[in-house]
């Protein structure tokens, strides 16, 4: 334990560092904000220089590298501190400071030791993420290389990846530590930022008061459920988990202490992830648990940047028509597509939304100088998002193929009319209202509260209520469209599980914002009273999810293993553990080499030789390469060829395809032949020479190829 406590330390540096090289710029843009926006450094300082690095690697001018990394964050620490900070750092109480570092250092630590009380990087999507991240490591340039699709570049949002990379550079950990860690990071920022967020939003009240709203809404963001913790007090649904029973047809006893105990006994988490049949309704919480360091993960600090500066822009004291704001604005959005793809489009449509709420709306649709001025501000975010962004997309092959329509009408069916698609009538799902409202009952329940706040039309309220609108239609958005891919039964899962991630972060700070303001509220109306008697049940269902989730994912918290994550991998594969290590040992920094091992299946063990050396194979997972290369042939294809490679009788058809693919290596264990029972080993013994050899595992050096 104590060893993992150094290296959290270690870590907690690199982030410290990192937060005063971008605390300049924070203090530059969010200059009002308390302790000039201390707490939003991090993410700032991070972003900053990873973009830097990016650009510089995406032109080839300089290769990844810790040395680059640290000059970068050197001269970005350097030119704040010397152009920015005796102007915009004045005045500053390190005491306070002291205090804003305690709000993201306990967090890193209280969550470093939950996770160690389950590390194992496998299981849902960890192979694609430390897949993805290792190939970043090893090469030199962006885009880095695809592990499972050896000779293309990832068809993915991978800067968040890429954050995670540069990290565990500068840390110099081994990234089957760092990949805890950096959950641990992502938990630690949305604690402290939505911590700020919450201080910001809430400067008007008393400062006890103030610092009680702001750890709730930390709490909603982080750490908070939906109401389908309500399942906790029925006899529970296993078994129909594709059509759940409405919750008050299997009430439990609640005066039973049997009863309620084996209705928290059964009461499985994921559950609440996936209600709405053939749907995703993630969030924050459900992710910090489960571990997969994903795409909407890694956003979620960008995402909250980015609602400061809504905040900033709409409701603080500095100049609000600023274009630097939306300009920093389209940059942090840029980022957050290339992390997350919808994340900033989504963002993007927030701010237009809350610019033509805030200026008039519709009463100024008909005056030109409005149309002028949301214009400009709308040209300046579009037009650095853009540019900010296309170093990505020059490389990037979008697979969303188009918007589609829910429950198409049959005269439309399997037509397409302009950026419509109407598939086949089959595709119909919509959400019973009943489940809706145990998913974002609590949210609305809150957003109505906002009628009895401020008796006068404030910046706050406006930009809530905007907020709350925004939300709204993000949630009604997948009951009517939804972006196609390549999934014929969830068809509409993504575009739900993307909306309303964001939904769920956003209302959560609506939510504690109303829930706090109304109260502090001396005379209370009636309407103030039913509603906060109303929101008390509501909010114990929401506040208990940690308990299932944590106490279930991480065994009760009773059996402390460390912070390495593949302690599995040695117990389980130890032989193509090793195999992994020789390569990651015996080949060059920046080369990637082909290494054929059996092409697999999604979500399975298959394909850990490419995920966990971050050297590329042929044909890895199925399902997800599927996707990013927009439809199954090209992987499908791949996978025959390297059944072909193993199974062939035919060495000069062998050497051929070696030839087609650059294979430098061959994996020979115990997968690939159960895989290709067919497999003939002394055909690869004359292509080539054996390197590695361990138990059942041994490594092939090609000839010629």
């Amino acid at each position: 334990m104590w060893s993992d406590l150094l290296l959290v330390l270690k870590w907690w540096l690199i982030l410290f560092g990192l937060g005063m090289a971008g605390w300049p710029l924070v203090a530059y843009v969010f200059n009002m904000w308390e302790n000039k926006g201390y707490l939003l450094a991090k993410a700032a300082g991070i972003l900053t220089v990873v973009y830097i690095v990016w650009i510089l690697g995406s032109i080839r001018i300089a290769a990844f590298s810790a040395g680059l990394l640290w000059t970068v964050t050197g001269a970005v620490l350097v030119w704040g501190w010397l152009a920015l900070a005796p102007k915009y750092l004045t005045k500053v109480s390190w005491k306070k400071i002291l205090l804003d570092e305690l709000m993201f250092l306990i967090p890193l630590l209280v969550w470093s030791w939950i996770k160690a009380h389950e590390p194992t990087i496998n299981g849902l999507e960890k192979f694609m993420d430390y897949g993805f991240t290792k190939s970043i490591l090893r090469g030199a340039y962006f885009p880095p290389a695809d592990m499972w699709f050896a000779g293309e570049t990832i068809n993915y949002y991978y800067f968040g990846h890429l954050m995670m990379a540069a990290l565990t550079k500068m840390s110099g950990i081994d990234l089957s530590v760092t990949f805890n860690l950096m959950l641990a990071t992502l938990c630690a920022l949305t604690w402290s930022m939505s911590w700020a967020i919450g201080r910001q939003l809430l400067a008007r009240i008393k400062p006890y008061q103030k610092t009680a709203g702001a750890f709730l809404i930390a709490f909603l963001v982080t750490l908070s459920g939906n109401l389908h913790t309500i399942y906790a007090f029925t006899k529970g649904y296993w078994g129909k988990e594709d059509n759940p029973p409405p919750f008050w047809t299997i009430f439990i006893n609640i005066f039973d202490k049997n009863q309620i105990g084996q209705g928290f006994a059964n009461y499985w988490y994921p559950n609440a992830t996936r209600f709405i049949p053939y749907t995703i309704h993630e969030f924050p919480s459900y992710s910090f648990v489960v571990s997969d360091i994903h795409g909407h993960v890694l956003a979620i600090p960008i995402d909250l940047l980015l609602i400061s500066l809504l905040i900033a822009i709409f409701a603080g004291k500095e100049k609000p028509d600023s274009l630097l704001k939306y300009g920093v604005y389209g940059w942090i959005a840029g980022m957050a597509l290339m992390t997350n793809a919808l994340d900033g489009p989504i963002y993007i449509c927030l701010l237009g939304w809350l610019i033509f709420l805030t200026t008039g709306g519709i009463k100024r649709l008909k005056e030109p100088l409005w149309w002028k001025n949301f214009g400009i501000k709308m040209a300046v975010v579009g037009g650095v998002f853009v540019i900010c962004i296309l170093p990505f997309l020059l490389s990037f092959k979008p697979f969303v193929s188009g918007i589609a329509v829910d429950c198409p009408p049959a005269i439309l069916a399997n037509k397409k009319i302009g950026p419509l698609i109407f598939e086949g009538t089959e595709k119909c799902q919509k959400s019973p209202l009943w489940m809706m409202l145990v998913l974002w009952g609590f949210f609305g329940f809150c957003a109505m509260g906002l009628v009895y706040l401020f008796k006068n039309e404030s910046a706050e309220k406006k930009m809530l209520v905007g907020w709350s609108v925004f939300s709204l239609l993000l949630i009604i958005f997948p009951e009517f469209f939804y972006f196609k891919d390549i999934y014929p039964l969830h068809f509409r899962s993504n575009t739900m599980f993307k909306l309303g991630y964001q939904v769920f972060m956003i209302m959560s700070i609506v939510s504690g914002f109303t829930i706090v303001n109304l109260a502090v509220i001396k005379n209370k109306s009636r309407g103030v009273k039913i509603f906060l008697t109303g929101l008390i049940p509501l909010l114990f269902l929401v506040s208990i999810y940690p308990y299932f989730s944590v106490k279930s994912y991480f065994n009760s918290l009773s059996n402390y293993q460390g912070l390495y994550g593949l302690e599995w991998f040695q117990l389980k594969y130890p032989d193509d553990l090793a195999a992994v290590n020789w390569l990651s040992k015996n080949i060059p920094a920046y080369q990637q080499p082909v290494v054929l091992e059996a092409a697999g299946d999604s979500y399975t063990d298959s394909d850990k030789i490419s995920a966990f050396s971050g050297f590329p194979t042929v044909a890895g997972w199925t399902v997800h390469e599927w996707l990013w290369r927009g439809g199954y042939e090209p992987i499908g294809f791949r996978d025959s060829e390297v059944e072909r490679m193993y199974d062939s009788q035919d060495i000069n058809e062998t050497a051929n395809l070696f030839k087609k693919y650059q294979v430098k290596y061959v994996v020979i264990g115990n997968t690939e032949r159960a895989k290709y029972p067919n497999l003939d080993e002394e055909k690869m013994a004359a292509m080539g020479k054996p390197v590695f050899s361990q138990g059942t595992t041994t490594i092939y050096q090609i000839n010629n190829t």
